[in-house]
């Protein structure tokens, strides 16, 4: 027994040098001492590592998946484009020795776009199908959108206020349309032909921090079909970097706190990442003790309330300074800009949707800022204390364009800035010849507008003193109505090379028709004159008398079609802002396609389109007695220009 125990030993210890004495006792400690550095390693890769070294051990990972349309087997679109970025750390392939090699483990995610992946099946033909309705149902916003803009753009000038802006933002418009338009013809193309594929392809990169910086690498997804709980990578160097430390899969992975990613890249992940998913990290609860804010600290670090975590991002001698993410006392979450411990500058998401601009130390939109609320209505423009106020622009794929001043979050209307630059007309009578028992005749040579009206605030740069730009003339009213004054005006206005047209004042008692053929008989509308204008201000009590809104209507409806096929110019509805509002809706048909000249006698101009704006009652012109009213045309010369030769 004693021999066969020495075979066993010297077996065991064959390393040994040929006549090294052996015994028992030194076995025992030969083997001792394996096994004490065998638990001494086992003691050491069970002990959690410290927070530097967990902290040391995130990444991210970038996943940044498209579909590829083909057809004919080429690569003709990208589309459904997903970039999202999971929680990573450095890990090692056997548990107990150090074998990173660049492998990574990450959290799994799952794409949001289900598109059928395959050949040209009845799944992917419908898939199609409603990828090019949705696509034409956005490119059909959009392009009510650019109407929109390009009218304003058009009745407007750099010497208005927002002008920049809205230009601006009509080039990314038409920017987004010619690209959907692409892909709407490459989408026809496919269903058209029958020959189209879509494959998914999806690229993997690790973000990670080493000395100070932040750095991007290539790495390959390495447990495809395995069914792990983990998503594992490698880096294509297969290289760790230097500065990262890396923990065994098990059990320490799930020992790496949500706050050390929060440390590491949360303010450089939405600085440098073109969609970070990285917000829900601030979800974490913890204490003080946790993190190493230190006072006065320089740095990235992370400053807790009693709520959580309130503020994540850099410190400059204990202050908020540069990018950081803060969240307040109901959980909102800001990703902003602070100077001196001063938040200034901020973006933020919440149900009413998306503010970017700027901020005040609270985290409320105050000065520039851009908010999108769910319906996709964008307001650009100047904010106090979370409200719109001041100038701005809204517009969304179904609204029209508001552009001008809001005051507590509600849209006034545009109040024009008055210069030598607008176009400034006027319109007569016989009141501006007879003056009670008064006559006084107009001094054509000395016109010159010299006040814009008392009765609204006004904006005016300059001293005003405008020329008579256009003037319009009454001729008639009902089917009696003579102004006795109406030709010599008209002569002399034209003698002197002024643009002239001619109005009728309509009679809610008189029909239609005899109403034109008076006009028509009594008028002039030559080549050159701007259009006739019919004059609509029936008071309620006369609209109901004459057998109410469709009874109105079907008067104007037979003037305006009879004087347009009379004098081959498409007639101007004048009427009151008042009128706007409460007669106007029901004859959407008129709205659209008859022009419209407005009275309106307050501070903002109509939010309506319209051809001409009677600003006010009481202007005055030299060479008229008593009180004139003054117009302005609806765009700059450019504008009234082309208005002019269109009359010709």
């Amino acid at each position: 027994m004693a021999a066969r125990s020495e075979n066993l030993y010297n077996f065991a210890f064959g390393f040994m040098k040929p006549g090294m004495k052996t015994n028992r006792g030194t076995c025992r400690k030969i083997a001792g001492a394996v096994l004490l550095v065998a638990a001494g390693l086992l003691v050491w890769r069970l002990w959690l590592p410290s927070e530097s070294v967990m902290r040391r051990s995130t990444a991210l990972i970038e996943h940044a998946s498209a579909y590829q349309l083909k057809i004919d087997g080429d690569s003709v679109m990208s589309f459904a484009p997903d970039t999202t970025y999971t929680p990573a750390v450095w890990i090692n392939r056997l548990w107990l020795l150090p074998s990173c090699l660049g492998r990574l483990a990450s959290t799994p995610y799952e794409r949001k776009t289900e598109i059928p992946e395959d050949d040209f099946s009845p799944r992917l033909r419908a898939w199609l199908t409603r990828e090019l309705a949705a696509n034409d149902s956005v490119l059909g916003g959009l392009e009510r959108q650019q109407r929109e803009l390009r009218y304003y753009l058009r009745v407007h000038g750099v010497q208005d206020e927002g002008y920049t802006e809205i230009y601006r933002y009509a080039l990314r418009i038409n920017t987004s349309i010619d690209s959907l338009r692409h892909v709407d013809s490459l989408l026809q193309k496919a269903l058209i032909r029958r020959n189209a594929e879509v494959r998914l392809t999806t690229r993997h990169a690790v973000v990670y921090r080493t000395r100070g910086r932040l750095r991007r690498e290539t790495v390959d997804w390495t447990n495809r079909g395995e069914g792990d709980s983990y998503m594992r990578f490698r880096t294509r160097s297969r290289i760790k970097p230097f500065t990262a430390a890396a923990v065994s899969l098990w059990p320490w992975l799930r020992s790496v706190k949500e706050q050390y990613f929060l440390e590491r890249y949360a303010e450089d992940g939405f600085k440098a990442c073109r969609k970070p998913q990285i917000t829900s990290l601030l979800a974490v609860k913890s204490d003080a003790s946790n993190g190493f804010q230190q006072n006065p600290y320089t740095g990235y670090g992370i400053r807790y309330a009693k709520e959580g975590i309130e503020y994540a991002g850099y410190f400059k001698n204990g202050k908020r300074e540069g990018a950081g993410l803060c969240v307040d006392s109901s959980g909102r979450r800001t990703h902003g800009l602070f100077a001196d411990d001063t938040l200034y500058y901020g973006t933020r998401t919440d149900a009413t949707g998306t503010y970017s601009g700027d901020m005040n130390r609270h985290g409320t939109p105050t000065g520039h800022g851009i908010f999108i609320n769910p319906d996709g209505i964008r307001y650009e423009g100047k904010w106090t204390e979370g409200q719109r106020s001041g100038f701005g622009f809204a517009i969304g794929p179904a609204s029209l364009l508001h552009a001008g001043e809001w005051q507590h979050d509600v849209y006034r209307g545009e109040r024009l800035i008055y210069t030598s630059e607008r176009i400034y007309g006027i319109d007569i009578s016989r009141f501006q010849h007879d003056i009670g028992r008064k006559h006084y005749p107009i001094e054509w040579d000395r016109l010159r507008i010299t006040q814009l009206g008392t009765l609204s605030r006004k904006r005016v740069r300059g001293k005003v003193d405008y020329p008579v730009s256009f003037l319009y003339i009454k001729s008639t009213e009902g089917t009696t109505v003579l102004n006795k004054y109406y030709a010599d005006d008209y002569r002399q206005a034209r003698k002197r090379g002024i643009p002239v047209g001619t109005y009728h004042f309509f009679s809610t008692t008189s029909p239609a028709k005899k109403q034109a053929e008076w006009f028509l008989k009594n008028s002039k509308v030559q080549k050159g004159d701007f259009p006739p204008v019919l004059d609509v201000e029936p008071l309620p009590s006369q609209i109901r008398k004459m057998g109410g809104e469709e009874a109105l209507w079907t008067g104007v409806r037979t003037w305006l079609k009879a004087i347009e096929e009379g004098t081959g110019k498409k007639p101007v509805l004048y009427i009151s802002q008042m009128f706007v509002n409460n007669h106007l809706p029901y004859a959407p048909d008129i709205k659209r396609d008859y022009p419209v000249w407005i009275a309106r006698y307050g501070e903002y101009k109509p939010d309506v389109r319209l051809v001409y704006w009677q600003l006010s009652p009481d202007g005055r012109v030299d060479g008229i007695r008593g009180e004139v009213d003054i117009n302005v045309f609806n765009g700059y010369r450019k504008e009234f220009n082309k208005f002019a030769e269109g009359c010709q």
